[in-house]
């Protein structure tokens, strides 16, 4: 029964047209040289969809829910199908792209400008093959990941594009300078079902290759043709090979038998430019000419002799499709040209299956172990199991062993180390790039204020793939290659004399990640340890982690590590360790990674508050808050309306004070490119509130912003958007509302303008229930500052670190001013007569002596100055204070507790009682504005103000505190220089000299 061919339509103008079928086989798909992209439903179809999608269209691959368009503007773009809504680039090239191939596995793209890329799925890696030598005409691929191209210096080229070796260059094919003058494209074609035969034409003919010896198998030849053939393929399943002429002739032959099928005569002599069998293997295939028309071929089957009847050929052809892949028709022509060792150790295998007692069925072993396979048919049969269940149950049962991988080391804003020209780092300090090809090797470090350092360029000597950067470091890493051990190499620009230094790894250990800040640097291993070292190069510690290492940050003396806490599943389950780092001295703790279901960390750092921030490949960004210890979503990469489906976010920079992400938009890829630079953007915060559009609203946004985020004037923000929110409840009648936001945010702070506000509106009612809560929060406030401070000591030093605490508290030279006893000749004559008191034995007390820390037991009054400043627990001192001990400072509350909202006392600033104001802050200006460079002359001033109150209130109750033990002693007689003080400041200066 011959085959039958449908007449050519016209689907384009005159060009090169190409044809692909939908990958379900119902729809033809064709593009061609008007830039039209056309859907058919069948042959037959008379108004076929049509969307112009280019000037030129030179192909079309379609699969799943997308579809590639290759158009002549030098890209391979993505759509959605059958929608054509646009979803990202694949390639890029300098010329128009001419085919494209796909396997599971891979995608791969050939233009004019004798470049083929190949993109893989699992990873998003691209490489490229290039010098080539001629622009490339036709290209597919194996299921063993070979990649085959035809190029227009007439040779055939394949490569494995796992290890991106060339396996095999054949020649003496037709030539070509251009594709567009193109009439013999040689199409090369791999076997489907195995992928270990390989056919392409040459001249009348069509030669079979095999993929493991590259010897000839078998050649086709049509006797009656009379043109030389341009294009081939094999069907779905590899039992017919279809080739095309230029003539328009379809040679269609049995790979089984070499025999010849018969078929109709052409319509037009027009030459084949593209041909592809419909994947229902039905029988049919598609082609189109270079006269811009698309046809079909229908009815390919072999006739079977006398068994003519009608479904006949069906039947077979399915009962063909079912059986095993063992029993393929080209195994005796595969092995006939198998190596003899090769061969022989096939045959010695199978036959000791059949002859050895004592061999294991690999069959066998299944069934008793996971129960029947699709192969015992028989015993399904028998215990009742139809198709269905049986694919159900052995469904079921490998699932239970499917196995995912975990995420691999990588480094926070890199790109990946196997492109010639990559991102090592690009942060908000600078860029390190590294430039890796045949002429060069080198690394170039850029940074963003070129004001405060100058670029750099080394010669990659080393071979470094890792680096970090940070405002005075730059540290590099390498890893074990060739024999050469790993190194750590960091330059810091702040330093004198040598800034260079290295270290070497011991044994075997090799780096996979590393981090710098400006007072640290930390590698991470493959033993899974971690590596602290100074800025300066001095070692600190060595930390073992608990599972797999996956990237690492830095920011002052924290850095984060991020590791597998358990094996994966559809989840990555990745923990935290945020370590502190304060003298020799350690702190850690440890959370887990809020991922997207079934994503991967992308990106890991800090904020320009020091707040932990993941980022993940679904396009979530999370900010960690220390004191509440949870995870707040701050951005979702699906808000920017710019970004397409297969576009993705550079993470660089996220602002916490401005509430900004600092990001590069990557048109249609993973990473931005090198060259051109990219150029960041900046996105705002966006919270996922629910109805965003109205004022309440946001006005509830700005609240738990300024609530839970380190912005710049929380404080303020908090109480202007509170007072915003208590108004537009009033407003709407909501009183209730209104006194519950109050009763939430708990700010005594908040109640007197709140209070105001109510009254000033008339809601008396409101306003009286309002005032009974200020005594209330005051003395929650109070409760809560004594218990921070009976807590500081072990549950409260991780916290304080991570809201980074002014460590200039521990560095700084305390200046603040000694309250001395007065020298013993100055000293006036005791009364003789004056009762003692237990008090003198301990000398005479200090303010500092005198505020509750008396006894033979009680701690010491400093110890608060360190031990909460740094977050670790001080030690006790059993003895009591000493005569010259330092008085309390002004940052410290209370409850002995630090405030860092509070002002620090620097000690420069000292408060005569009676002076007023201005003429201390003139005294003191320079004070403050050296521990306040960042203020302006207006919040200098304010910073002045409570600093004067603070000293004002020290000095009187130091002058309280000094007063007699016998409080009923008999009073002094005045001094004509005492007169215009008080009494609490001359008994103060009764007992000590004046400072300055």
């Amino acid at each position: 029964m011959p085959f039958k061919r449908s007449p050519m339509r016209y689907a384009h103008i005159m060009g090169y047209t190409s044809v692909t079928y939908q990958d379900d086989g119902n729809c033809i798909i064709s593009v061609g040289y008007d830039g039209d992209f056309r859907i058919w439903n069948g042959i037959g179809d008379d108004d076929p969809p049509t969307v112009c999608v280019g000037e030129h269209v030179w192909a079309a691959l379609q699969y799943g829910d997308r579809v590639l368009v290759a158009t002549d503007l030098n890209t391979v773009q993505a759509y959605k199908y059958p929608s054509l809504d646009k979803d990202g680039i694949e390639f890029r090239f300098t010329a128009f792209v001419t085919c494209m191939a796909k396997n599971k596995r891979f995608i791969a793209a050939g233009s004019e400008d004798a470049t083929i890329k190949v993109l893989s799925v699992d990873d998003g890696e691209q490489f490229e093959l290039e010098n080539l030598e001629g622009p490339v005409l036709s290209m597919d691929t194996s299921k063993q990941d070979l990649l085959a191209a035809s190029i227009g210096d007439g040779k055939l080229h394949i490569w494995d594009m796992k290890t991106k070796e060339l396996k095999k260059t054949i020649q003496d094919l037709p030539k070509v300078k251009s594709f567009e003058a193109v009439v013999h494209f040689s199409s090369p074609t791999f076997e489907p079902k195995k992928g270990n035969l390989l056919a392409y034409p040459n001249g009348k003919e069509v030669i079979l290759l095999n993929t493991t010896s590259w010897d000839v198998v078998k050649k086709f030849v049509n006797p009656k043709l009379s043109t030389t053939l341009t294009v081939c393929r094999f069907s779905p399943m590899g039992d017919y090979l279809a080739a095309g002429s230029e003539s328009g002739d379809i040679c269609i032959w049995d790979c089984e038998t070499g025999k010849l099928v018969e078929g109709d005569k052409p319509y037009d002599a027009n030459p084949i430019t593209k041909l592809v069998w419909n994947p229902k293997n039905n029988g049919e295939l598609a082609l189109s000419d270079g006269n811009g028309q698309v046809g079909t071929v229908t009815d390919i089957f072999v006739e079977g002799g006398e068994d003519d009847a009608e479904g006949a050929d069906i039947v077979a052809m399915a009962e063909k499709e079912d059986d095993d892949e063992d029993d393929d028709a080209f195994d005796d022509l595969f092995n006939a040209h198998l190596k003899p060792d090769e061969r022989d150790s096939e045959n010695d295998a199978s036959g000791d299956d059949e002859a050895n007692e004592n061999c294991i069925e690999l069959e066998k072993l299944k069934s008793q172990v996971m129960g029947p396979t699709q192969k015992s048919d028989g015993a399904m049969s028998d215990a009742g199991f139809d198709d269905d269940d049986r694919g159900t149950v052995r469904s079921e049962r490998l699932a239970v062993a499917k196995s995912y991988p975990q995420q691999h080391p990588f480094q926070p804003s890199s790109t990946p180390n196997s492109l010639e020209h990559c991102y090592l780092v690009y942060n908000h300090v600078g860029i390190v790039r590294r430039h890796a090809t045949d002429k060069e090797n080198s690394i170039e470090v850029e940074f963003h204020d070129s004001q405060q350092h100058h670029g750099i360029h080394l010669n990659n000597f080393l071979n470094h793939t890792m680096a970090g950067l940070s405002e005075t470091v730059l540290a590099m890493a390498c890893p074990n290659e060739d024999g050469n051990p790993s190194k750590i190499v960091c330059i810091n620009q702040a330093a004198f004399g040598k800034r260079e230094w290295t270290y070497t790894m011991p044994g075997c250990e090799e780096i996979i990640a590393v981090t710098a800040s400006d007072k640290i640097v930390v590698v991470a291993t493959d033993s899974r340890l971690l590596r602290v070292y100074t800025a300066r190069g001095t070692q600190r510690e060595v930390i073992a982690v608990a599972g797999p290492i996956v990237a690492l940050a830095a920011y002052g003396d924290h850095f984060l590590v991020a590791y597998h806490s358990a094996p994966a599943n559809e989840d990555q389950h990745i923990s935290l360790m945020i370590v502190t780092c304060v003298n020799f001295k350690l702190r850690c703790r440890e959370v887990r990674v809020p991922l997207t279901a079934g994503s991967e960390m992308q990106w890991v750092g800090y904020s320009d508050r020091g707040s932990p921030a993941v980022y993940d490949t679904a396009g979530m960004l999370n900010i960690y808050h220390a004191t509440s210890n949870l995870w707040l979503p701050i951005y979702n990469a699906e808000y920017l309306q710019t970004k397409g489906a297969s576009d993705h976010l550079f993470i660089i920079k996220v602002s916490e004070s401005t509430q900004h992400v600092q990001l590069v938009l990557c048109r249609g890829s993973k990473y931005p490119l090198t060259t051109p630079k990219p150029i960041p953007m900046e996105v705002k915060f966006a919270l996922p509130m629910c109805d965003l559009e109205s004022e309440k609203e946001c006005l509830e946004d700005d609240l738990v912003r300024s609530l839970y985020l380190k912005v710049n004037d929380a404080d303020k923000l908090m109480k202007e958007t509170a007072v915003k929110l208590f108004a537009l409840a009033c407003k709407n009648e909501c009183e209730q509302r209104a006194k519950e936001l109050v009763e939430t945010i708990a700010s005594s702070h908040l109640i007197p303008l709140v209070i105001k506000y109510a009254s000033k509106i008339r809601r008396y009612h409101l306003a009286d229930s309002l005032a009974p809560l200020l005594p209330t929060f005051q003395e929650q406030e109070v409760q809560e500052e004594k218990l921070e401070q009976e807590s500081v000591r072990e549950n409260a030093a991780i916290v304080n670190e991570l809201q980074h605490i002014n460590l200039e508290a521990i560095t700084k030279k305390d200046t603040t001013p000694k309250i001395k006893p007065l020298p013993v000749g100055t000293k006036k004559p005791t009364n003789p007569f004056r009762k003692s008191t237990a008090a003198a034995t301990d000398g005479i007390s200090s303010p500092a002596s005198s505020s509750g820390h008396t006894g033979a037991n009680s701690s010491n009054p400093l110890e608060h100055l360190t031990g909460k400043a740094i977050g670790f627990s001080a030690s006790r001192s059993s003895s009591s204070p000493s005569v010259g001990s330092k008085p309390t400072s002004s940052s410290v509350d209370a409850t002995g507790g630090q405030d860092e909202n509070r002002p620090q006392n620097s000690g420069g600033g000292t408060s005569t009682p009676g002076m007023k104001f201005l003429p201390w802050f003139e005294l003191n200006r320079d004070d403050l504005q050296r521990k306040h460079p960042e203020a302006d002359e207006q919040q200098l001033i304010k910073i002045g103000m409570r600093e004067f109150k603070v000293q004002q209130a020290k000095g009187a109750s130091s002058g309280a505190a000094s007063s007699p033990a016998d409080g009923g002693s008999a009073k002094r007689k005045l001094d004509a220089s005492d007169a215009p003080e008080t009494g609490v400041s001359k008994l103060a200066k009764f007992g000590f000299v004046k400072s300055g």
